[in-house]
């Protein structure tokens, strides 16, 4: 029976999954690597570390399930987004590559929101002039490495850089390419006035494509590195949140989802360009679709506190052979919504959409000597729903339509948390999954992307749909959302009013520093 490969990779870890054509999950694997953070709004990976847990992890979920190497039909590959990957001729990459999270490039980003045609950039590809896309990081590589910038052949996304690995073909995908603000989202092209006000060099920006654009083979290398057969075919992919997206079920207009893990925020389909600088806007892996983003770095709370003020779950998970989190979401349930008044800012290094600031930092406002580690941890729990509501706010006064909001990430396996945004937001809240009763996730979506570019599916939205066949409905409650109503009018105050004082910490962070 034939099959797909789909390759996550993420901020944490590589996620692999090997699907049948009807929807079974054969094997799933994944390798964790490090994220550095060599100064404070710093956050940069090793895109060597992608590929070796590429390599590792094929190999392991080849080996598991046991499949016959010609049964799979072809390869998808997402990944992180704004991610700088200066490569040599030979796809060697030439530094370490900075990520979404990163924003030392905001006087970079300042310096092009000075300029006379900063408007018409904006416009061009519908995104903000903000630190963490691409285009403020290169300018910083050329100001900063100049050596990196010259000697680089290409300018890769992490989706190109293992694409590349796989095939020895230099790409990048529509849904990757609006980090850069020299790419025209209207007619999918690089545009050459813009390359030139930013002193680009086109050159160095690789060849455009659809995400399900079939753009290469297995090379004989990667083969050996992988396991996977020469010749197999690998699409041009696309950026982890359209591949969470779509693999969580959103593939009409109007459909929004929330992705809670490492990374929070939702994307929701729509079928036209929408400018909004701010919010983040890219195109869908679904052909005529795009999606209007909110993003926040609010992902990773629970894991922090785990690791920093958790130890008490720590050590319960490990005698009763639990998740920490599932102690944690036990422990959330008991709390009422409001979490005995604690409110908590979740910008724990800086803020992206929809206020852009690199200085905004966390904050938990209302402590008091009544507070409880539950109040604590729920208040965490909406924080990161209420940054998520902000962007949803601004998409709606932008009037676009949202008519089902699905989640998916591991914050959608907890239903507390899922609660939790419904009653912040007053809308129902649902979890798609599959008829075993697992989430859809990103490799579901790259199989389905890789069917449907080697002709065995026909229409994207229809597929999607039979492979998530159930629902698990959240109703928001009204008197929550009464309390969340007020909750939230106090939280914008304080990312409002505390502006100017996140300015002053950290100029005072970094005078220490």
């Amino acid at each position: 029976m034939t099959s797909y490969l789909g390759i996550d990779i993420g901020t944490s870890s590589t996620k692999i999954g090997l699907w049948r054509e009807d929807g079974t999950l054969l094997a799933q694997t994944s390798a964790d690597y490090r994220l550095h953070r060599p100064q404070p709004t710093w956050a940069e990976m090793n895109p060597e570390d992608w590929w070796q847990a590429v390599c590792s992890a094929t190999q392991a979920i080849l080996s598991a399930s046991g499949v016959d190497l010609r049964e799979i039909a072809g390869v998808g590959v997402d990944a992180i987004g704004w991610s700088l990957v200066p490569v040599d001729a030979r796809g060697e990459s030439l530094c370490a590559a900075p990520i979404w999270l990163d924003r030392r490039a905001e006087a970079q980003a300042h310096a092009l929101r000075a300029l006379p045609e900063a408007e018409s950039l904006v416009q061009l590809v519908a995104n903000p002039l903000d630190a963490a896309y691409l285009t403020p990081k290169l300018i910083w590589l050329r100001e900063q490495q100049p050596d990196v910038y010259q000697r680089a052949q290409y300018f890769l996304d992490a989706t190109g850089f293992i694409v590349q690995r796989l095939t020895g073909v230099f790409s990048c995908d529509f849904t990757q390419a609006y980090g850069y603000h020299c790419f025209d989202i209207r007619r999918e092209r690089w545009d050459e006035r813009a390359a030139d006000l930013l002193h680009l060099p086109l050159e160095k920006l690789p060849a455009l494509h659809a995400s399900g654009d079939l753009v290469g083979e297995i090379t004989s290398a990667a083969a050996q590195a992988t396991g996977l057969a020469a010749g197999t075919p690998v699409i041009a992919g696309c950026l982890d949140a359209a591949a969470g997206a779509f693999g969580s079920g959103v593939a009409r207009a109007g459909q929004i989802a929330d992705q809670g893990g490492t990374a929070f925020g939702f994307s929701l389909c729509t079928d036209s360009v929408v400018v909004e600088p701010r919010l983040i806007f890219s195109h869908h892996v679904v052909p005529g679709c795009y999606l209007l983003q909110g993003g926040t770095v609010g992902g990773g709370l629970l894991s922090w506190f785990r690791d920093t003020l958790g130890q008490v779950e720590a050590n319960a998970a490990d005698l009763l052979g639990v998740s920490a989190f599932d102690i944690i979401n036990r422990e959330v349930e008991r709390i009422q919504p409001g979490a005995g008044g604690l409110i908590f800012l979740p910008y724990m290094a800086g803020e992206r959409s929809p206020i852009w600031n690199s200085d905004a930092r966390g904050v938990f406002f209302g402590l008091s000597y009544q507070t409880k580690r539950g109040d604590i941890l729920r208040a965490i729990m909406e924080g990161c729903a209420f940054a998520v509501y902000h962007n949803m706010r601004v998409a709606e006064e932008r009037g676009v339509s949202i008519s089902e909001w699905i989640g998916f990430g591991g914050a959608a396996q907890s239903g507390v948390w899922c609660q939790i945004k419904a009653d912040i937001t007053d809308r129902r809240f649902i979890v798609a999954k599959r008829a075993d009763g697992a989430l859809g996730d990103n490799t579901l979506g790259l199989a389905l992307l890789v069917a449907h570019a080697v002709g065995a599916e026909d229409d994207l939205a229809q597929a999607i749909d039979r492979y998530l066949p159930q629902r698990t409905v959240y109703e928001p409650r009204a008197d929550a959302h009464a309390l969340y109503r007020v909750l939230f009018d106090i939280y914008l105050s304080l990312a409002e009013k505390l502006t100017p004082e996140f300015a002053h910490l950290a100029r005072i962070s970094h005078t220490s520093h």
